[in-house]
């Protein structure tokens, strides 16, 4: 009896021992008032447990193996556990304290060993040892590996791509088994992206093509004024000439003349193919690098007629039409100097009264359409609408029968939204929209869809930081959250994501909080089904594996049954690109859109439904803008995900 005594106080002295080791100082000491927790305490790491003591009938005790878990570094450290700050960025001191359960078979562990070696031993992934760990997950049927394994298949990635492989285990992690899905896959989304990277360096080479052409027309503009300078007094030389045929010094002048108009035409000429090689250049970039704003109503459309759907001026076309004739007359004429349309110039076909007619070539999809009359005094009329070939996607919610939609509301629980919007900064450019974004989206679902919402406007670093924290031990495992953001996003080199708080700077980064951060504190969330929205730059960085569309005509206890597991989803305003904070009638384009699909739905909308129906809305105001914009929906990367979908259900059904 005395030994087990002995190996209890043991035991017990180290348990202590690990105590006071796990709530050791940090190398780096920051001073703050006793109790006080500081935002480094706010985020998840990777924390390994003290080991329990556990007694085997009345007259044995042993330690138990440590086991490890992803908690708040406070909750770590007040659990006695250990961790490394800063782990991301020590993958060694990360894979050890997880490695242990792993090859104990634990799924989640292997799962997240394989997201460990996903992204990445010092920065360079190792896919096919992701690949291997997600598929003994996959074996014992945890369903985030499932939706990872699939994504690697997908594209690719340490594994043969297999679409068929990657769909199925997407199926197979949705739990339908039968039903066609569509497969979004991720290999679209990043063509989309480099897209988007090539149109912000076309941006530049626009502005750069602007320039020159300033300056080429400035010449020309010179040089046609020293030729018909010129010209008027070769004509004047000509004519004493007929009174004085042998002066010397009058043939002399008129040879040097003519010689110095022939240089001249030669340039006129040169700068002309210049000019309109540029403004080809410029034309064919189809990118206007200023956001047009229309002074009064100085154009008026006559022809065909303009219809305005959900705030955008649009022109319905035929699916094979190749031009659009455009006619229309603009307001006090005398005094215009310029007519373009879409960068061409069509001044020649105004007539006296303001009429003009022309035509454009469309393109394949949508076409942006702009006309610009520039006055004498400098100002500008300008009118903008779009030629679109397709209607706008509709609101289609899903109409299900009253008792089945009273089972699935009592299924999903409560629903919670965290709704952010920063427009203040401390040490950055201000925003415009976003606090009114973030002030409407709170008020419709409120009123709406009856969330209980908590609006923070203008969050520095502590605030935001700690709002997660609220939720993460606030929400039950049946409750629902969204998460809103509005406001500044930023990249660093590695091309890694982060939202800017309030009190963040351009050049000190240890405010800005990461993405892979707004994804561990998903993750965290004991709710059932949570969603984030984000209206930011660069916020596509948050994107995870694809999301398989429930079809059309999925029987309903399909829907309930997928609803029964967890969902973690985001809905970015772009991908990794800047995004426009305004343009949509008092709130960014993205806002506008978002608000317009929650006012106009009657139904239970999940959020790939919700993301179809507001991308054409974003893509054609973006366009017209200057700068377009791409919706991207998919699952949180490294957050859970197992499937399902985010459901927003009005309390009036």
């Amino acid at each position: 009896m005395k030994k087990y005594q002995n190996i209890y106080k043991l035991s017990l002295i180290s348990f202590i021992s690990l105590l006071i080791i796990g709530c050791g100082t940090p190398a780096t000491i920051k001073t703050v008032e006793q109790g006080q927790i500081t935002p480094d305490q706010l985020y998840i790491v990777d924390c390994l447990l003290p080991p329990q003591i556990r007694q085997l009938g009345q007259n044995y005790n042993y330690i138990a193996p440590r086991k490890p878990a992803r908690l708040s570094a406070h909750d770590c450290a007040i659990r006695g556990g250990e961790y490394v700050a800063y782990d991301k960025a020590s993958f060694a001191s990360v894979a050890k304290t997880w490695l242990p359960a792993a090859q104990g078979g634990n799924p989640k562990a292997q799962a997240y060993m394989g997201e460990l070696y996903e992204n990445g031993i010092n920065g360079m992934p190792d896919y096919a040892t992701a690949a291997s760990w997600y598929q003994k997950a996959v074996e014992q049927g945890y369903t985030p590996a499932m939706l990872n394994l699939g994504n690697l298949y997908e594209q690719g990635l340490g594994v043969d791509q297999d679409s068929t492989k990657a769909i199925n285990l997407y199926r197979q992690a949705s739990g339908i088994q039968d039903a066609k899905l569509e497969l979004v896959t991720e290999k679209n989304i990043r063509e989309r992206r480099a897209k988007e990277h090539q149109r912000i360096k076309l941006l530049r080479e626009v502005s750069d093509l602007r320039k020159q052409l300033a300056d080429v027309k400035l010449q020309y503009d010179l040089t046609k004024k020293y030729v018909k300078k010129s010209d008027k007094k070769l004509k004047d030389l000509q004519v004493k000439l007929l009174s004085n045929k042998k002066d010397e010094k009058i043939l002399q002048k008129i040879a040097t003349l003519k010689n110095e108009l022939r240089q001249k035409n030669a340039e006129l000429s040169k700068q002309n193919k210049a000019i309109n090689s540029l403004v080809t250049k410029v034309a064919d970039s189809n990118i206007n690098t200023e956001v047009a704003q229309t002074l009064g109503s100085g154009i008026n459309i006559i022809s065909p007629d303009v219809v305005l759907t959900r705030g955008i001026r649009t022109i319905p076309m035929q699916p094979n039409a190749q031009r659009l004739n455009i006619m229309g007359n603009v307001t006090t004429p005398d005094n215009v100097l310029g007519l373009k349309l879409n960068n061409t110039d069509i001044l020649a076909t105004m007539t006296d009264g303001g009429i003009f007619e022309s035509d454009i070539a469309l393109f394949g999809g949508d076409t942006p359409v702009s006309i610009e009359a520039i006055r004498q005094d400098g100002s500008k009329s300008i009118e903008q609408f779009v030629a679109v070939r397709n209607q706008f996607e509709p609101v289609k919610s899903r109409q299900l029968d009253e008792l089945f939609t009273r089972r699935l509301r009592d299924d999903l629980g409560d629903y919670y939204a965290l709704v952010i919007g920063n427009n203040l900064y401390d040490n950055l450019d201000n925003l415009e929209t976003a606090v009114q974004d973030a002030t409407k989206i709170a008020e419709v679902l409120t009123s709406k869809y009856g969330y209980e919402v908590k609006l923070l406007i203008n969050a520095n670093e502590m605030t935001m930081l700690q709002a997660f924290s609220e939720y993460e031990k606030k929400l039950g495992k049946y409750d629902n959250l969204m998460v809103y953001y509005a406001g500044h996003g930023l990249l660093d080199e590695q091309k890694n994501g982060y939202w800017i708080p309030t009190d963040a700077s351009a050049t000190d980064r240890t405010k800005w909080i990461p993405n892979h951060a707004i994804s561990d504190f998903m993750a965290q969330m004991k709710a059932k089904h949570v969603m984030v929205v984000a209206d930011s730059c660069y916020s596509g960085t948050l994107s995870g594996s694809a999301i398989s569309p429930l079809p059309d005509d999925v029987d309903s206890e399909d829907i309930l049954f997928t609803s029964r597991v967890k969902a973690r989803t985001v809905l970015t305003s772009g991908g990794l690109q800047p995004i426009l904070d305004s343009g949509g009638n008092g709130h960014s384009i993205f806002a506008s859109a978002f608000l317009d699909v929650l006012n106009e739905n009657d139904g239970v909308m999940e959020g790939y439904r919700l993301y179809k129906a507001m991308n054409q809305q974003v893509r054609l105001r973006s366009s017209l803008a200057g700068l377009r914009q791409i919706p991207e929906y998919s699952a949180i990367q490294h957050a859970g995900h197992e499937g399902s979908e985010y459901y927003f259900l009005p309390t009036s059904i």
